[in-house]
C-alpha cells in the first residue's frame, strides 16, 4: 500500500514559504536571547566616586547593557569584592587599582582604561588666605571621602602625594578623615575638630581647610553661597593636578586620576573580554556624551539629572545624594574632567611613573593592559 504525496496548490506555496520564515526568526530570535543570556554581565565594583558617573549615564541609556553594579562604600570593600569573586572589575582611582596590586590584594588587576582626568582641590575659607601647601603647615586639614573618611584610598593617596611634591608630609598638617557629609558641616560651621570622634582629641581648633574631589568641591562652594555659614565663603584654593609637575604625556592641568580596571581573568577569556569590550565602548560613549553636553544647558541637566537618581538608586543606602545642580555646575565649571582620546600605549611611560610616585611603589609592567572598546 502506498500512501499519496499531494503537492500544495501554488496559491498556497508563498504562505507556507513565509510561515517558515516567521517561525525560522523566532527560532533565531530564541536562540539570540539564550545567547544572551548565557553571556555573564560585566560585574564593576565602586564607590560613589567620579569614575562611576559614566557608567551610571551609560546603564541609564542602555537598560539591557550587560554589566551589573556592585555599590560599596569604601576601598576596602571593593578590594574585598574583587578578591571573593563577586566583582571582577573595578571603576576607582587608577592609584587606587595600583595599590591593590602592589600590596597583593588584587594581584591579577589590570588597568584597561584611563577616563577620569581633573577635579582634586583644596578648599578654603576666603578669609583663611590660603594659596598654598605652605600656608596649612600646623594647621587642622580634613580629608573627606565620598561615604567614609578615605584613609589610605584614593583621596588620602593623591592628598599625600601632593604633599609630598611641596616637601611636606602628612605629619606637616592636622590630618582628620572624614565622609563628606560630615566633613563639610564641620568645615562651614568652623566646628572644633574633635567635636567629632575621628579627628584628634587635642584638635580643638576648626578646620583652616578641606581636601575633597568634584563634584563635591563645587557642592561646597555653592553651598558656602547660598547659606552662609561661620566659614563665610569657601573657594577652590589648591588645585592638586598642577602640582604635579614633569610630565609630558598630558596637560599640566590634568593628572590621570581614574579608569577601568579588570581582572586577568575577563581579559583571557574570549567572551568575557567581549563583553568587557562591549560596556567600555558604551562608558566611553558615556563620558564623551558627558562632556560634549558641557556647553548646552538643557541637555548637560538631563544628563545631571540621570546621574543623580544613579548615585541615589545604588548609594543612597550610605546616606549620600548629589543634587543635579550640583552635578551640572561642576561639569559646567570645567573643574570635572572626563577624556576618552589618550590611549594606554601614548601615555604608558608617564603614567607607571605617576603610579609609582603616588603609591610608593612601581606596579608590575603587566598592570597596564589597554582595552580597545
Amino acid at each position: 500500500m502506498t500512501t499519496a504525496h499531494h503537492a500544495l496548490p501554488s496559491s498556497k506555496q508563498p504562505l507556507l514559504r513565509g510561515l517558515m520564515r516567521w517561525v525560522g526568526a523566532l527560532s533565531l530570535c530564541g536562540f539570540s536571547a539564550l545567547s544572551q543570556a548565557a553571556t555573564a554581565p560585566l560585574h564593576i565594583v565602586s564607590t560613589p566616586n567620579p569614575n562611576v558617573f559614566p557608567l551610571l549615564l551609560a546603564m541609564s541609556n542602555q537598560p539591557n547593557l550587560p554589566v551589573t553594579l556592585l555599590p560599596v562604600g569604601t576601598a576596602g570593600d571593593a578590594s574585598t569584592a574583587l578578591s571573593n569573586g563577586s566583582a571582577n572589575g573595578l571603576l576607582a582611582m587608577t592609584y587606587t587599582a595600583a595599590q591593590m596590586v602592589t600590596t597583593g590584594k588584587v594581584p591579577d588587576l589590570k588597568l584597561v582604561s584611563v577616563n577620569f582626568w581633573d577635579g582634586f582641590t583644596v578648599l578654603a575659607p576666603q578669609s583663611a588666605q590660603i594659596h598654598s601647601f605652605y600656608d596649612l603647615i600646623n594647621h587642622g586639614v580634613l580629608i573627606a571621602g565620598p561615604t567614609a573618611g578615605g584613609k589610605g584610598g584614593g583621596p588620602d593617596l593623591i592628598f599625600q602625594a601632593a604633599a609630598r611634591r611641596a616637601g611636606l608630609s602628612a605629619e606637616s598638617f592636622s590630618l582628620c578623615y572624614l565622609p563628606v557629609m560630615q566633613a563639610v558641616p564641620l568645615l562651614l560651621n568652623q566646628t572644633a575638630m574633635n567635636s567629632n570622634p575621628a579627628c584628634n582629641p587635642a584638635d580643638s581648633s576648626p578646620a583652616t581647610a578641606i581636601s575633597l574631589v568634584e563634584p563635591a568641591a563645587t557642592g561646597l562652594v555653592l553651598q558656602s553661597r547660598m547659606n552662609p555659614n561661620t566659614a563665610g565663603l569657601v573657594q577652590k584654593v589648591i588645585p592638586l593636578q598642577p602640582l604635579f609637575s614633569g610630565y609630558s604625556a598630558w596637560p599640566s592641568d590634568e593628572l590621570p586620576h581614574g579608569g577601568l580596571a579588570l581582572r586577568a581573568g575577563v581579559l583571557n577569556a574570549p567572551d568575557s573580554r567581549h563583553t568587557a569590550q562591549q560596556v567600555l565602548g558604551a562608558y566611553e560613549a558615556a563620558a564623551d556624551q558627558i562632556m560634549a553636553a558641557k556647553n548646552h544647558p538643557l541637555v548637560l541637566m538631563r544628563i545631571a539629572q540621570q546621574i543623580s537618581q544613579g548615585i541615589t538608586t545604588y548609594y543612597g543606602q550610605y546616606g549620600l545624594a548629589i543634587p543635579a545642580p550640583v552635578i551640572f555646575a561642576a561639569l559646567r565649571s570645567g573643574d570635572f574632567r572626563y577624556r576618552t582620546d589618550r590611549p594606554l600605549p601614548t601615555i604608558e611611560p608617564d603614567l607607571t611613573a605617576f603610579l609609582t610616585e603616588v603609591v610608593g611603589s612601581a606596579p608590575p609592567s603587566s598592570f597596564i593592559q589597554p582595552l580597545a572598546p
